[in-house]
């Protein structure tokens, strides 16, 4: 995975109704002197299918992918392209014959401009993948990775520059992007193994408790685009969790691999592959919710930034000495990150009073100060509350995309918003 801060994400997802958009000029809605000075202009507004909680997990929907010049949604209903600028729709992903709908998408499309979406095998089996071109739609190959005997209901799939890497089924595996073809394939160390494994656009984790192999419990780290770079840490008895960051590679790991609520830890490893930091996530650093949607850390690979709490609140995380920098809580959506630092929607914004409209805030990860880029003026009164929405950035654009339900009428949309000019 690219530097979890070049990663733009929190996603939400949605899809168009037959590619017609509504455009729309605020400023023919309400007299100027009427609008905050820094509302920020709606670009667009297109009907989305019905809303749906968006799912924070390793593919969860709904979902945004960004090329050179679209913005790429995808929810149950399908993944289609539009136009940032004018919110023409350009494509739609093909469904695979013998598919139903979609269950999920790689968390990000590679540099190259490649995709991965999941789609139900029959049964609610997610197995079914198609690698997509982002440009064009065109869908690269497909594989059913259905068992058969049992429905994936927890699919993994990351892509980079050079391999597809999934974990669905009774299968891992990597596969060229071209052709689809198989590059490897995890194999158990021993005949009596309890395998995890994670995966990100980078790395390959997988932890095994083996009883008939040596050493019984250990860790290995695979780079997924240079098969040079590897390791082993032999002695490892935690599962492998979720990859949260590839710089540096950070890890939340299980002390058992059967057990939902198992003790968890944080863990850091360097570029070596050799365990670094360990944090047991106990007291308060237990409301850290790492979902990998939902959770960043710095360039200087020094500071994790995640959801906390059960109130959409948020709290960073010193990786160096294990100790909460600062925490938030209140109603919040992480749209992603630049250079400002990480850029949330919030309904409470810090020196706000109450029953401000909302407000998009660039937060410093050190030392968690807010700064006010803009504010996301309805004068309708029609967008829901933040928790109810999918929000994500477009930091090279300046733009804003929101997807949610309206107060008035409950009619799920898909709006571009741009920053004031400063």
């Amino acid at each position: 995975m690219p530097a979890i801060l070049g990663i733009v994400m929190v996603l939400l997802i949605a899809t168009g109704v037959g590619g017609y958009f509504l455009l729309m000029s605020d400023d023919s809605e309400t007299p100027t002197e009427q609008r905050p000075a820094n509302a920020m202009t709606r670009l667009w507004k297109t009907p989305s299918p019905t809303t749906e909680e968006p799912s924070l997990g390793k593919n969860g929907l709904r979902s945004m992918w960004f090329n050179d010049d679209d913005v790429i949604f995808g929810d149950p209903q399908g993944v289609r392209a539009y136009n940032r600028a004018s919110g023409k729709k350009k494509w739609t992903v093909k469904t695979p014959k013998g598919a139903g709908e979609v269950c999920g998408m790689s968390k990000e499309a590679s540099d190259e401009g490649v995709g991965a979406v999941i789609f139900d095998a029959g049964g609610d089996d997610c197995s079914y993948l198609s690698v997509v071109d982002t440009d064009s739609g065109r869908t690269l190959w497909s594989k059913n990775f259905s068992a058969g005997d049992e429905a994936e209901t927890s699919p993994q799939v990351v892509v980079n520059s050079k391999v597809v890497a999934v974990a669905m089924g009774r299968g891992y595996a990597g596969f060229t992007i071209a052709g689809g073809a198989k590059v490897w394939e995890l194999t158990a160390r021993g005949h009596d193994c309890t395998t995890t494994v994670a995966l990100s656009p980078q790395y390959r984790a997988v932890g095994s408790d083996c009883y008939d192999a040596k050493p019984k419990t250990q860790l290995d780290l695979q780079h997924l685009e240079y098969s040079t770079i590897h390791s082993k840490v032999p002695g490892e008895s935690r599962a492998a969790g979720d990859i949260l960051s590839d710089r540096p590679l950070t890890m939340r790991m299980s002390s058992d691999a059967n057990v939902i609520d198992s003790d968890s830890s944080l863990s850091t490893f360097t570029d070596d592959g050799d365990l670094d930091k360990t944090f047991k996530l106990e007291g308060e650093l237990k409301d850290l919710r790492l979902e990998p949607r939902s959770t960043y850390v710095d360039e200087e690979e020094e500071v994790l930034v995640s959801s906390y709490g059960t109130s959409d609140g948020l709290a960073a995380l010193d990786l160096k000495t294990g100790k909460l920098l600062w925490k938030k809580r209140g109603s919040a959506g992480i749209a992603g990150v630049d250079n400002e630092g990480l850029i949330v929607l919030t309904d409470s914004p810090e020196g706000a009073a109450p029953g401000a409209d909302t407000a998009l805030v660039a937060i410093n990860v050190r030392d968690g100060k807010e700064k006010v880029m803009g504010t996301l003026y309805d004068p309708k009164q029609d967008l829901s509350s933040v928790g109810l929405l999918s929000v994500a950035w477009n930091g090279k654009v300046n733009e804003l995309y929101v997807q949610g339900e309206g107060v008035q009428d409950d009619r799920p949309s898909v709006q571009a918003f741009k920053l004031p000019n400063n």
